[in-house]
């Protein structure tokens, strides 16, 4: 897919990885629809150019979404916000587009995809790639998960026993044993093992992995996703 803007786009690239940061800036700055912005040098802020989109890593990304966020970092605040993460699980990309994330690609990718990407977002499109697309399509197929059973699927990944999990929840055992059974069948496990290692591919249970190239948690503290602007 091919965009076509009517002008030179500005772009900020503020990713915590400095490689594929540098890598990022000298790829866009071959093309002559982008003026490129490095964070942390130049004039880009509230006095200086207007910043049409932001190419970030998970976490940067997520804080930018919000108006506090990039009014924090000193952008105005139509600047929309562009992921490029490693990151594919499809709950965590979910929780990015819902957090106001316009264009979401993973790291690797071709570079043709970064160029639509990065022109589409900022233009005012939203963007997936051709990969996030797809698990996002995958994942409206499956049965979803109700708010309780989430709560169980969460207990069980930790090596809860049922017993365990009636009284943390406060429900009878009965009840857990059901709700075990479903998710089983929604997620097409064959044991409890199973169902924690398919849940935490999936992003449905919060887990000490990495959810970026970064390798940092696939869910942070809040103190450690604050965006250093420093």
């Amino acid at each position: 897919m091919n965009f076509h803007p009517l002008r030179r786009s500005n772009l900020l690239v503020l990713h915590s990885d400095p490689i594929l940061s540098a890598g990022l800036v000298a790829a866009l700055r071959e093309h002559p629809r982008f003026e490129v912005f490095v964070h942390g040098v130049g004039s880009v802020g509230p006095d200086g150019p207007r910043v049409d989109a932001v190419i970030a890593d998970y976490a940067n990304a997520l804080r930018l979404a919000d108006l506090a966020g990039r009014q924090a970092a000193g952008l105005q605040g139509e600047a929309r916000v562009l992921a490029l993460t490693s990151n594919d699980r499809e709950a965590d990309i979910r929780r990015a587009i819902e957090a106001g994330v316009y264009g979401y690609l993973l790291a690797g990718g071709p570079l043709d995809e970064l160029i639509d990407g990065a022109t589409a977002v900022a233009n005012g499109l939203r963007y997936m790639s051709m990969a996030v697309a797809q698990r996002m399509a995958d994942s409206l197929t499956r049965a979803i998960l109700t708010s309780r059973e989430v709560e169980v699927l969460q207990l069980v990944a930790t090596g809860q026993p049922n017993k365990d999990i009636a009284r943390r929840l406060s429900i009878e055992l009965g009840t857990v044993k059901s709700h075990v059974s479903a998710i089983m069948t929604k997620l097409g496990a064959s044991s409890r093992t199973q169902a924690a290692r398919i849940a935490a591919s999936r992003g449905l249970v919060e887990e000490d992995g990495a959810s970026d190239g970064s390798a940092f948690p696939a869910r942070r503290r809040a103190s450690e996703l604050h965006l250093q602007f420093a």
